[in-house]
């Protein structure tokens, strides 16, 4: 009996790895409509993407790593302390001041279950003082612990991503920070 529950446990292991190793990437997309001009949400995502901890409450520290520039960006590679993770890098894949977006991979800090996480933000002018704000989110993760957690990482993922378009749209709408990040910095 030992045995066949002994054997049973390691098929499903190697079975389940298998599948994780097949697994297509996690996609969480974002939009949110604000009542801001898109050049000063472009001014606050693009000129000032080294410090999102002033306006979104689940970065408690970032910081520029590089003064490198890519397509006129300050820097390439950000610093993060971010709640409930810690410490990450983030590294610009783009950046594009006349399509008013940019992209970017996290390339250390994640748990050892993430294989991939990268995150594209895009800013569409509405008119009349409006726009609209797109993020998408592609995350892959791996190994048993990957394919174990994968519905806990997006659930938390897309939670995560709500707040921080809601915490971008309330401070680039209101000039000054959420009242979740007021409370978080406290």
């Amino acid at each position: 009996m030992n045995v066949f529950k002994l054997s049973a446990a390691l098929v499903f292991l190697l079975v389940s790895n298998a599948q994780a190793k097949k697994q297509e990437p996690t996609i969480i997309i974002q939009e949110i409509i604000m009542d801001a001009p898109i050049e000063k949400c472009w001014e606050v995502l693009g000129p000032q993407f080294e410090n999102p901890q002033i306006w979104a409450s689940s970065i408690q520290h970032s910081e520029a790593l590089n003064n490198e520039s890519l397509n006129g960006s300050k820097c390439t590679i950000r610093g993060c302390t971010v709640v409930g993770i810690g410490e990450i890098k983030e590294t610009l894949l783009s950046y594009s001041i006349e399509d008013h977006s940019l992209s970017y991979v996290i390339k250390e800090g994640m748990p050892k279950m993430v294989r991939h996480a990268s995150n594209h933000w895009q800013l569409i002018d509405l008119g009349n003082g409006q726009t609209k704000l797109i993020t998408k989110i592609e995350m892959k993760t791996g190994g048993f612990m990957g394919w174990l957690m994968r519905g806990v990482m997006k659930k938390k993922m897309t939670n995560l991503s709500f707040e921080i378009a809601e915490e971008f749209k309330y401070y680039v709408e209101q000039g000054k920070p959420h009242p979740r990040k007021t409370k978080a910095s406290k």
